[in-house]
Formats: structure tokens, C-alpha cells, sequence
């Protein structure tokens, strides 16, 4: 076993993503730096995905968003589903279709969720696109950790508690 020294602000976020993820650090660094795991699945499943080469090949947050949209679309079916029809009135930030965004304003941009039939809106900043992740997350049952950890994968440590995407 080899020692390196690290910051406190590193040690901490990695720290949180061990205890988070019920890891170990060492694991979480292998899974970061592509290195083989002794225990290839992360205790939560989104984590895993977040830190494979898959997600981590995604260079934009518009494709990181529709990843991560994908990835909860096809592990959750139903509750992704509920969700998409529980939204009411106002922008559509995800549909079954184009047109279904699109009718709200047509100058919204829409792109298909690979792997799936839904649609998500694109023309919307880095930070709404984090707060409506969470909103989803939360609304499929993720912890906070988890929902947090999603987040940061698309820049942001902690999502937004209040606003407009947080209202019922």
C-alpha cells in the first residue's frame, strides 16, 4: 500500500463519495482512472454508471444531462414515466414527443433520450438542467448522496433547494 498526500478539499470529496457510495477510497479512484475494481459494481448503481468510461466519455452537459436521463428512463421505467405525466402546465422539460415540447414555445430545441421514447428539452442553462436532474431523482427515490453526486457530474456540487423546479 502506497501513501500520497492530498489536500483537505480533495480528501473531503473523496471521503463523501466512499461513505456515500459505500466504497472505498481506493475504489473510487480506480473507477475514476479506469483501473480494474475488486468489486466492479458500486453499491449504488448510479454511481457506477456516473464513473464508468461510458458517462465519463460524454464532453458536453447537454450529453451528460441526456445520459444521466437515459440511464434513470431505463433503470426506473415506471417512475420515470410517472413523472413525464405528472408535469403540468408551463414549459415541458420532458415529453413523449417533439411536438409535445415544442408546443409550449416553439423555439424550444428537443432532443431524443437515446435508449428511449421521451424527449427533453436542451435550450435551457447548465443550472436548470441540474435542478430539474434532481427534481427527477428525488421524484424516483434517490438519497440526497446520490442525487448530490449526479449533480456534481455535471458541475455542480449540491443542487438547488429552492425555485421553481422544487415547487409542487
Amino acid at each position: 500500500m502506497k501513501k500520497i498526500e492530498i489536500s483537505e478539499q480533495v480528501y473531503d470529496a473523496l471521503q463523501n463519495l466512499a461513505t456515500g457510495f459505500h466504497r472505498t477510497p481506493d475504489e473510487v479512484l480506480a473507477s475514476l482512472l479506469n483501473l480494474p475494481e475488486s468489486a466492479p459494481d458500486a453499491a449504488e448503481p448510479i454511481a457506477a454508471f456516473i464513473t464508468s468510461v461510458e458517462f465519463r466519455s460524454k464532453f458536453t452537459d447537454a450529453e451528460k444531462y441526456l445520459a444521466l436521463l437515459g440511464w434513470l428512463a431505463t433503470k426506473h421505467p415506471a417512475d420515470f414515466g410517472e413523472f413525464i405525466r405528472s408535469l403540468e402546465g408551463g414549459r415541458k422539460y420532458l415529453g413523449l414527443s417533439r411536438e409535445e415540447i415544442l408546443e409550449t414555445c416553439r423555439h424550444n430545441q428537443a432532443r431524443q433520450i437515446d435508449g428511449t421514447c421521451y424527449w427533453a428539452i436542451m435550450n435551457i442553462d447548465t443550472a436548470t438542467k441540474r435542478r430539474f436532474l434532481a427534481r427527477v431523482m428525488e421524484f424516483v427515490g434517490y438519497r440526497e448522496a446520490a442525487i448530490e453526486f449526479a449533480c456534481a457530474a455535471i458541475g455542480m456540487r449540491r443542487p438547488a433547494r429552492h425555485g421553481r423546479l422544487f415547487q409542487n
